[in-house]
């Protein structure tokens, strides 16, 4: 996907089993307030798997592309979120977007996979 497409009257939420895990890559976490999240988003979903059980905000900004914002429910190492891509949207450069088409104050990329940044 050409990063110049992420649009923000596009972006969609979806639901998080849309998304095909086999594709996911992990290229940033994000410093974004849960509260605005939801205000602007709606409720996440809490999805569990065999390390824990998670928040999660999934999105689709373009036909075959999709993104979530998870964060542990109960311990999370981090208060920030994990951005997870499917391989179109990762790089360094689509995250700042994704955090900008999110269109939450204040939200910023906090760390960066070294992967994502070459």
């Amino acid at each position: 996907m050409d990063s110049r497409e992420l649009d923000p009257a596009e972006l969609k939420r979806i639901p998080e089993r849309d998304v095909s895990l086999r594709d996911i890559r992990w290229p940033a976490e994000v410093d974004i307030d849960r509260a605005s999240l939801e205000e602007r988003w709606g409720r996440p979903e809490t999805v569990r798997d065999s390390l824990a059980e998670w928040v999660c905000f999934a999105f689709s900004p373009a036909e075959g592309e999709a993104f979530f914002l998870q964060r542990e429910v109960d311990n999370p190492p981090t208060p920030q979120f994990g951005l997870s891509v499917t391989r179109g949207l990762f790089s360094a450069k689509v995250a700042e977007q994704i955090v900008e088409v999110l269109g939450i104050a204040g939200a910023r990329v906090t760390q960066l996979n070294d992967e994502a940044s070459q």
